[in-house]
């Protein structure tokens, strides 16, 4: 009996060592993956914003490409909607038979008006622009500009996170390539056919992909930390069960000790009774 509280100590220090260990590790892993997941849902919003605004510049050319295919499209004349000064081509206004103005409305005239749309209800902000912009209010802002002269240097893209007016938007701009039905309006200022003339800049508003971002990242905090719970009470409930084996080969250990013990203290009560007997 004297060497259980032996086998106790023995048992209990790696036990406790094993759920310190494994509790170290459980957290560390879990820990691990989330951050994992946060930077990920990170990278997702901006992916997801880029995409945004890849769409848009896609949707611009077409337009632009759908209205230089007609030739430009007319609209009747408003206080809206006024000819274009910069605009200089035979019939850019005629007068219909009954009586009704028309302008004619370019490709970058009505990209102009579609972006100013766009900004008063979505929120998103573009702009038409190059190097030498015909019209001022055209001309590149900085971010911009060193897009125009990589576009010069071959580049096909350049994107960002920007903030415009303490606002986070995600930047977009990609190269305006001339078209053959583009040199009606931009054969005279030198272009050929395959030339960039310029290019479309979209920025995308962060906010609202930002936010579905931190909403995936809560849910995220409470699965990953439901998950470690549920790991740390797997953890403990394997050490008792651990334990509680521990304990039950002990005592079976301690019972054939003690059985083998009596039957020696036997064997030998037996042994002395019958030497006695014999030299009696």
């Amino acid at each position: 009996m004297k060497d259980r509280p032996g086998i106790k100590g023995a048992v209990s220090i790696p036990l406790r060592t094993y759920i310190l260990t494994s509790a170290i590790f459980w957290t560390l892993t879990i820990a691990v993956l989330l951050m994992w997941n946060l930077e990920r849902e990170d990278d997702q919003a901006l992916d997801s914003a880029h995409i945004q605004a890849r769409s848009s510049f896609d949707k611009d050319v077409l337009y632009r490409s759908w209205n230089a295919g007609h030739g430009g499209v007319y609209a009747p004349v408003s206080g809206d909607m006024q000819p274009n000064p910069y605009l200089d081509v035979p019939e850019r206004d005629i007068v219909t038979t009954s009586g009704q103005q028309l302008t004619m409305i370019n490709p970058a005239f009505m990209i102009r008006q579609v972006h100013e749309l766009g900004q008063r209800d979505y929120g998103t902000r573009a702009h038409i622009t190059s190097l030498n912009p015909i019209r001022p209010d055209n001309a590149p802002d900085p971010w911009e500009r060193n897009a125009l002269q990589a576009f010069e240097r071959g580049d096909t893209e350049s994107s960002s996170s920007e903030e415009i007016n303490g606002m986070l938007y995600l930047r977009l701009m990609r190269p305006l390539i001339t078209e053959k039905k583009c040199l009606k309006c931009h054969a005279a200022q030198g272009y050929e056919e395959g030339d960039i003339r310029g290019g479309i800049s979209n920025s995308v508003p962060m906010a609202p992909h930002l936010a579905i971002a931190q909403s995936h990242k809560m849910i995220m905090w409470r699965g990953f930390g439901l998950i470690w719970l549920l790991g740390i009470a797997g953890i403990v409930f394997a050490a008792f069960k651990l334990n509680h084996h521990i304990r039950e080969r002990d005592m079976a250990q301690e019972a054939w000790r003690q059985a083998k013990k009596t039957a020696e203290d036997a064997s030998r009560a037996k042994s002395e009774f019958l030497a006695s007997m014999s030299h009696e």
